[in-house]
């Protein structure tokens, strides 16, 4: 059966919006996109069972969400846009138990929550971040990611200050701050992925270039340090920032994407959790911003923004080794990959 995957962009030269794409599993290929949603400046966004699609949106100065209805007789339909003044967030999160969609900004250090009813979004709490690190880029806070840990707790990672925080989310939709994590300084904390045993988590840093695996205690919501590896050859020193990280689902291999070495780092993981650097696999592209895994764990899907393409992987279920099978494949200005969660 076929997968439907979007793709967001920038659209600050070329890119219309978000643009859809079929991949069959049978040929290996990937459809041409096409335009799905026009809208400016789609750089994250995330599909739900019931068919709706949240996306990152701006409009002239203002940045926030926006959200479609989408199903298959039917153009996508906008069921709410919520901007504010200032730059666009990052990440969006969905939280299907509670409806709530949960927005990182980068820009103004702020994780913003949303309560929906049947697409139609409502701001409902905003918290401000404060701190910094020692390198380039981490004159303040900057919060890039905020999602759910395995047991329905709020993870977000500030790359400003070297921290990751967990809170609770109640029933009332109110935030009780259960712990802060303290990254190495200048790790730069980006992107967390959590195995399928919920033992462990991996953090991608994207300005040292490395991935650290820590231990996930849910009876305290802490994050234990156990392991840091570079996301880099040995033998590379050119200018890097580690963007992208994805666990497949069995837990065995960790993914990796490599701005400026322009490459996907695979990592053996061990019954321990403990990481193991395998490969580092061109992505036929260059700034490989984003990837996804499909449904089956069999191919993986890269867009690389500064060269307007993606490109189709295989991977072998019992290496994690990567073949590619196609190239080139148009994708204006992309920011990220997404298997969608209703199929059109």
């Amino acid at each position: 059966m076929n997968q439907t995957l979007f793709f967001g962009t920038y659209t600050k030269k070329i890119s219309a919006g978000i643009y859809r794409s079929e991949l069959d599993p049978q040929t290996a290929r990937l459809s041409k996109p096409t335009v799905f949603i026009k809208i400016d400046n789609p750089t994250y966004l995330q599909t739900t069972a019931s068919g709706n699609l949240y996306t990152v949106a701006k409009k002239g100065d203002a940045g926030g969400i926006a959200s479609f209805a989408c199903n298959q007789d039917a153009q996508p339909q906008q069921q709410s846009q919520l901007l504010s003044a200032g730059a666009p967030p990052c990440y969006v999160g969905w939280d299907a138990g509670r409806n709530l969609v949960y927005t990182a900004n980068y820009h103004k250090a702020t994780l913003s929550v949303f309560s929906s009813t049947a697409g139609k979004l409502t701001l409902i709490k905003e918290l401000k971040f404060t701190g910094s690190g020692p390198r380039p880029g981490q004159e303040q806070a900057h919060i890039h990611y905020t999602d759910l840990t395995p047991d329905q707790r709020l993870a977000i990672c500030d790359l400003g200050s070297d921290r990751v925080y967990i809170y609770n989310v109640s029933a009332t939709h109110e935030l009780e701050h259960v712990f802060t994590y303290h990254a190495e300084s200048g790790f730069a904390p980006r992107h967390l992925v959590f195995h399928p045993n919920h033992k462990y988590a991996y953090l991608v840093g994207e300005l040292s270039s490395q991935v650290a695996m820590l231990e996930y205690h849910a009876e305290t919501g802490e994050l234990v340090h156990k392991q840091t590896l570079s996301t880099l050859p040995l033998d590379w020193h050119g200018e890097n920032g580690a963007a992208a990280i994805r666990l497949t689902r069995d837990g065995k291999f960790l993914y990796v994407s490599n701005r400026g070495h322009d490459s996907l780092a695979t990592f053996a993981i061990a019954a321990d959790g403990r990481m193991q650097a395998t490969a580092f696999t061109a992505t036929e592209g260059e700034f490989p911003r984003d990837f996804a895994l499909d449904s089956t764990d069999r191919f993986l899907v890269v867009a690389n923004q500064k060269t307007n393409n993606a490109t189709l992987f295989e991977r072998s279920l019992a290496t994690g080794a990567l073949t590619c099978k196609q190239k080139n494949i148009p994708v204006p200005e992309g920011v990220c990959v997404s298997f969608s969660h209703f199929q059109l």
